[in-house]
Parts: C-alpha cells; structure tokens; sequence
C-alpha cells in the first residue's frame, strides 16, 4: 500500500504515487567518492557507483541522491527492498550493510538510517 498524502481530501505536495518509500541514509568517510579519470585517460569507477548499483541488487531505487563523498540517501520501494540479513552480517539490513561494506571506497565506520514514516509535514520521521 502507497503513502498518500492529503490535506482536507485533497491530494498534497510530497506525496509518493504508487510506491511504499524506505528512506535510506549511509554515511561513511570518503566511502561513495565520485569517478575519476576521462578526458582520454580512463575511468576509475568511484564508490558512488559501485554502491548504487549494490542497492539496486537489493531493491528498486525510486529517488537517487546527489553524489557526496561521505554520505548517499536513496529511496527505495519498501516491498521490493530486501531489509534482512545478509551472507556476513546478520539483523536487519545485513544485506545493505554487507553490499556497502563490499563496495565502497573509504574503509571508516558504515552508518545506516532508515524511515519509512511520512510526516503530515511531508518529511520523513528516522528513527
């Protein structure tokens, strides 16, 4: 089932049609740099790269944010998102946390946060 927000029955701004958003928030030093090379040399595929396309073996991406060396939000549709254990890391999340740490480019602390509340502001509520 979709979030959908309304205010006084009227469908309002933010709203996600069709989808169940999982916001997902990573934060690790220097893990999601850019690419590198071009210009008639050739291209090193960043951890930015190689982290989105983890995430999307896992699930599908509905919203990508802006490359950060330090941090990568994405939104994923909640039901197809596998949110369980992985081959490495148990709990929830283990299969994210196994595919960041597998794909990333810095070797510091991996960070997850997630939330899948709407608020009536149209922000999301993390846990």
């Amino acid at each position: 089932m979709a979030l959908l927000s309304r205010f006084n029955g009227a469908a309002a701004a933010g709203a996600f049609y069709g989808y169940s958003p999982l916001v997902i928030k990573l934060a690790c030093t220097a893990g999601f740099t850019a690419n590198s090379g071009g210009a008639g040399s050739a291209i090193t595929e960043g951890g930015y790269e190689k982290v989105v396309r983890a995430v999307q073996q896992l699930g599908s991406i509905v919203w990508l944010g802006a490359q950060n060396d330090d941090a990568l939000t994405v939104i994923v549709d909640g039901p197809t998102f596998n949110a369980g254990a992985g081959a490495t890391t148990s709990g929830a999340y283990g299969a994210l946390k196994d595919a960041v740490l597998a794909n990333r480019a810095g070797s510091g602390a991996l960070t997850v946060t997630t939330s899948s509340v709407l608020n009536g502001a149209g922000t999301f509520t993390f846990a």
